[in-house]
């Protein structure tokens, strides 16, 4: 009896636990074009009871609802877990301009009813020549000659004009109206003139859609950044570089087959963005002395860890200061302290957390004082100036006063003040007279002069022939380092050796997408630097046309298009076994030391 009363009791537990955490996640575009056609769907990770959707009345159902499944299964830590996902499809198409909302859908999950997200829907309409001109350039532009409007990247700031120390949100975007299948050498701007703090976001680049001149353009989040200025004036942010690879109609002969298929090819294109202004505004000049520059909105709180305490004993003054604002960039506050009171340098300690719109949490400042003498004292109240965003005006904040009472050491004679010697007047005396030095020395004849013996000659004779060996050597290393193909050349082994190295570390520890990346960047770098190619003009055509120049065996030509494709495809599909990726590892290593080689021999033959 006892146990059916504990299954009905946690079957009751789980099902109530399910049904708090079980929500409903309606999406579909933001942005659509007049006409267009787009999925609506609700997706569920519990089987309900009964799904009722919202009336759908500014939009034309065109079918659905169409119901899907999924289960999978994962075993962590020996523990089975059942992952199920049910999910509602409908087909909208826009017959009006507009933006239109769609309430949310609701389901009965055991018994209790759940709702889901709304959604808002802008509806635009794309001009005749638009979309004749967005026709035109997907059917008459190949993948290698994409527009720079059709993939771009931008650095976007919320804000144009801030003062000194206020918080800028710095957004790196991609713009694309092509597939994207993935990133490489990301530069991103180093934001001179700015404390800058990296917003935590997803890894994964999620896109959304948005209007943008007429044109409907996939957007995605880079990076966001939030900066704040410590230079006034007009201050530039440089460019964000990066390649994207990107899927285009293929620019080779194509067969029969090439053009059933779509004959669809993948380019790689370096994006830079435009540099971008930002006016910096100076604050105030009547700062009070209390002023260490903190901007933002904050409050203040001093307190001891003690109120009465004995002569030489220490005493803990806590400065707490929180809020929002520039708390990593404040200075440390003045405390005064009574006379007769040994103090020691400040220990700070921050907890701060960073977010998209603004720094908030707690700067802390312990002070560590030491009473030497007995008496009633009193530390005065703290003073600490923020400069308020809102009111644009300086505001001061005051701490209670701190009173101390100080006794007597009863180990020290009373009325007697305790003093000691500092670091700098410890010193070592030693003696000030040296020994007289007994022993013979030998002495040279007055008249004889080294610089007139044939040893100074030989010597002074080597000493130029090494003078001049060493310039002409290194005006030879000088003359090679001028050469930026000399020098590519020279480093491409080093460097290939550091990516491997990465990569076997990214191996160990069973990172496959790290490891597939560090192991793409090796090869693509190693045949860049040795063949002297320009990342923009870098494919696989043309390193196998400069590699068969090399009398490259066709053999190794074929391998490294192997361990090409297979690092791409790998990178963005599911992972592969480990066993794969050690095979993989030996492959490159192996043929990077066969091109090191063949590569090494037609180098000097070229000389």
């Amino acid at each position: 009896m006892i146990r059916k009363l504990l299954i009905i009791a946690l079957v009751f537990i789980s099902s109530v636990t399910l049904a708090q955490n079980v929500t409903i996640e309606a999406y579909a575009p933001n942005v659509v074009e007049l006409g267009e056609q787009f999925r609506l769907t609700y997706t569920l990770r519990v089987r309900p009871t009964s799904f009722n959707p919202p009336a759908i009345a500014d939009f034309d159902v065109i079918a659905g609802p169409s119901t899907s499944s999924s289960t999978s299964i994962e075993v962590i830590n020996g523990k089975v877990i059942q992952n199920q996902s049910i999910t509602y499809t409908y087909i909208l198409e826009a017959t009006k301009e507009g933006k239109f909302n769609i309430e949310g859908a609701e389901a009965i999950i055991n018994g209790e009813k759940v709702k889901s997200n709304s959604l808002s829907i802008e509806v635009v309409k794309v001009s005749s020549n638009t979309r004749q001109n967005n026709q035109t350039t997907k059917q008459q532009t190949n993948g290698a000659d994409l527009p720079n409007d059709e993939l771009f990247v931008t650095v976007e700031t919320n804000k144009k004009t801030a003062y000194l120390g206020e918080p800028i949100l710095a957004t790196l975007k991609i713009y694309t109206r092509v597939q994207i299948v993935g990133f490489e050498d990301y530069n991103y701007p180093t934001f001179d003139n700015f404390w800058s703090q990296v917003v935590d976001i997803k890894q994964d680049i999620y896109f959304d859609r948005v209007n943008l001149n007429g044109k409907i353009y996939s957007v995605g989040t880079i990076r966001k950044y939030l900066l704040f200025p410590q230079k006034s004036g007009k201050i530039e942010i440089n460019p964000f570089e990066t390649v994207v690879i990107y899927q285009g109609r293929s620019t080779r002969p194509q067969s029969i087959f090439d053009e059933f298929f779509g004959g669809v090819e993948s380019y790689r294109k370096r994006l830079v963005s435009k540099s971008i202004s930002l006016n910096i505004r100076q604050l105030p000049d009547n700062a009070p002395e209390s002023f260490v520059g903190a901007v933002g909105a904050y409050k203040i709180d001093a307190s001891t860890d003690k109120t009465k305490l004995k002569t030489n004993d220490a005493i803990t003054v806590k400065l707490k200061i929180s809020g929002s604002g520039n708390l990593k960039l404040i200075g440390t506050p003045k405390v005064e302290f009574p006379a007769g009171f040994e103090l020691f340098d400040p220990k700070v300690s921050d907890n701060i957390n960073t977010t998209a719109n603004n720094t908030s949490g707690t700067k802390t400042i312990e002070y560590i004082a030491i009473p030497r003498s007995a008496g009633t004292f009193e530390i005065p109240p703290v003073e600490f100036t923020y400069f308020d965003l809102n009111k644009e005006s300086y505001v001061t904040l005051r701490s209670k006063a701190m009173p101390i009472e100080v006794l007597a050491d009863s180990t020290v004679a009373s009325g007697v003040m305790i003093t000691g010697y500092s670091k700098e007047d410890v010193k070592f005396i030693g003696k000030d007279i040296r020994f007289i030095k007994t022993s013979h020395s030998k002495l040279l004849p007055i008249n004889s002069f080294v610089v007139t013996s044939g040893i100074y000659f030989f010597i002074y004779i080597i000493l130029i022939i090494a003078f001049l060996s060493f310039w002409y050597l290194y005006s030879k290393h000088r003359e090679q380092m001028t050469d930026l193909s000399i020098v590519r050349t020279r480093k491409a082994s080093k460097t290939a050796q550091k990516r491997l190295k990465e990569a076997s570390i990214m191996l160990n520890q069973d990172n496959a997408e790290k490891f597939y990346e560090e192991i793409h960047r090796a090869l693509w770098g190693y045949t860049a630097d040795k063949l002297s190619i320009p990342i923009a003009n870098l494919n696989s055509d043309r390193v196998k046309e400069e590699l068969v120049k090399r009398n490259v065996d066709n053999i190794d030509i074929e391998e490294f298009i192997r361990i090409i494709d297979a690092c791409e495809f790998a990178r963005f599909a599911p992972n592969r076994e480990h066993s794969q990726m050690d095979a993989l590892y030996e492959a490159t290593y192996t043929l990077i030391s066969k091109f090191e080689q063949t590569l090494g021999k037609a180098k000097s033959n070229l000389w």
